[in-house]
């Protein structure tokens, strides 16, 4: 089952030989022995695309991770050991710094044997790590929209804008979209962040000036504090300054955007290990050391608590 599952996650017998350090005939075997003992076809190989998993498999797959988990901790509950091994958790880049620094600082103070490998990267690849299992839970936003994945809220946020801090638009403590329209915009662009901010002008009719795009979530704030543009931002550092000590403003946007739902997320379904449901156990408990400060007037603290 274990070489069944690397099969599973990496699409073809030769990457999932190549994860469990044995042959590949040994992996093939393997299948061929599952198949037979549960007297199923698990997938179909193709030489161009890989391994494609039947639907029987993929129902295997998804019961085999969890019995995979069971079995590793009824070891661990013989060894009289307490939680270990290593859990990858996901993250977009912009929200990691925020959230994981502090977690892994917790989890590891309480929970030494266990090693938190983070995975970050955008959208569609933390979902596709999620599903394939090479990732087994991920912190990402509005994800309680999506059925197929079973989400704890953390957090509630919203958009808002960061400006230098010398720019006429940061004196007050709201900026009107309308006033942001003839600025040059500085365009995170990771999904789905940027179809976020064109999306929230077009709800208002307006087409921003975009001067530049850039996936890399401190240079935007650098270049803004340098006065280059401002740019609109979901995640909130605590911290208000750029890396050169420059002033970065944020303020609330008029008109409001919507809530962005920060959650701890995995596949509908699927049994979590005792490594997962105690990092989800944890960022529940600890939201107010990492969420955001509130800039709109009704969401004070108690809107970040989990809840």
């Amino acid at each position: 089952m274990t070489y069944f599952c690397s099969i599973a996650s990496t699409g073809s017998i030769s990457a999932a030989a190549e994860r469990e350090h044995v042959s590949r005939s040994a992996v093939a075997a393997a299948l061929d022995d599952l198949e037979r003992a549960l007297r199923t076809r698990l997938c179909t190989r193709h030489k161009s695309s890989g391994v494609v998993l039947t639907p029987a498999g993929e129902h295997v797959f998804e019961s085999a991770l969890s019995l995979l988990r069971e079995a590793d901790e009824l070891r661990a509950a013989v060894d009289g050991r307490g939680l270990s091994g290593t859990l990858s958790v996901g993250c977009f880049p912009s929200l990691a710094p925020t959230l994981l620094p502090t977690m892994f600082t917790l989890f590891e103070r309480l929970h030494p044997d266990v090693t938190l490998d983070p995975v970050t990267a955008d959208q569609e690849t933390l979902l596709r790590g999620l599903r394939s299992g090479a990732v087994e839970i991920a912190v990402m936003y509005n994800m309680h929209l999506d059925r197929a994945f079973k989400a704890v809220r953390l957090y509630d946020t919203a958009m808002h804008v960061i400006l230098a801090g010398d720019h006429p638009l940061a004196a007050g403590d709201t900026v009107s979209a309308a006033d942001l329209e003839p600025e040059p915009l500085l365009l995170l662009e990771v999904p789905p962040s940027a179809e976020d901010v064109l999306g929230y002008f077009r709800t208002q009719g307006l087409s921003p000036r975009v001067r530049l795009r850039t996936p890399h979530f401190e240079l935007v704030r650098s270049l803004v504090a340098q006065g280059v543009g401002y740019s609109l931002f979901i995640q909130l550092p605590r911290i208000r300054h750029s890396y050169e000590g420059l002033p970065v403003a944020a303020r609330a946007l008029e008109p409001r955007p919507h809530l962005e739902r920060v959650s701890v997320v995995w596949p509908a379904g699927r049994r979590l290990s005792g490594r997962a449901r105690r990092f989800v156990e944890l960022a529940r408990e600890n939201v107010d050391a990492y969420a955001p400060q509130p800039l709109y007037p009704d969401t004070g603290p108690g809107a970040y608590r989990a809840g």
